[in-house]
C-alpha cells in the first residue's frame, strides 16, 4: 500500500492535523555518540516504541521530523530508518497506511486505534 505523498510546507501539518504528536531525529551531537549503525538502530526503535506509545494514549498522528536526505543512494539515514519501519510488518498493528503521509522531510504515521473488548475502534 502506497502512502499519501506531502507537498505542503511540513509546518502545516502541525495545524491542520488534530492531535498530532512530534518526534524530532535532528538529534545533537551530545546525542550521538556511539557507532553510527547503532545510532540508526536507535531511531528504528525510538519511531516504533513512539507508535505504541502514541496508540496506548490514543492519539491520532505522529509527525516524524527526520530532513531530507543527504547521503546519496543506498546509505542508512535516519529518514531511510523511518520509512523502512512504515512499510514494515513490525508497524502494521499501529498505523493506517493509507493515511500516513511521506514528505520530503517529514513523515505522518496515522495511527490505528485500539480496539476495545467488544471489537469495535476506542477512538472517540
Amino acid at each position: 500500500m502506497k502512502f499519501k505523498y506531502g507537498i505542503r510546507n511540513w509546518v502545516e501539518y502541525r495545524e491542520l492535523l488534530p492531535d498530532l504528536v512530534e518526534v524530532d531525529f535532528h538529534w545533537s551531537e551530545e546525542k550521538i555518540t556511539r557507532l553510527y549503525h547503532e545510532n540508526m538502530q536507535e531511531v528504528w526503535d525510538v519511531a516504533l516504541d513512539s507508535l505504541i506509545t502514541a496508540q496506548a494514549a490514543g492519539k491520532k498522528y505522529i509527525m516524524f521530523t527526520h530532513g531530507g536526505s543527504t547521503s546519496g543512494l543506498g546509505k542508512t539515514t535516519s529518514r531511510s530508518q523511518v520509512r523502512k519501519l512504515m512499510r514494515s510488518k513490525e508497524a502494521t498493528p499501529y498505523i493506517i497506511r493509507r493515511e500516513c503521509i511521506e514528505q520530503s522531510t517529514v513523515f505522518v504515521a496515522a495511527i490505528r486505534p485500539l480496539k476495545s473488548d467488544d471489537g469495535n475502534s476506542s477512538a472517540t
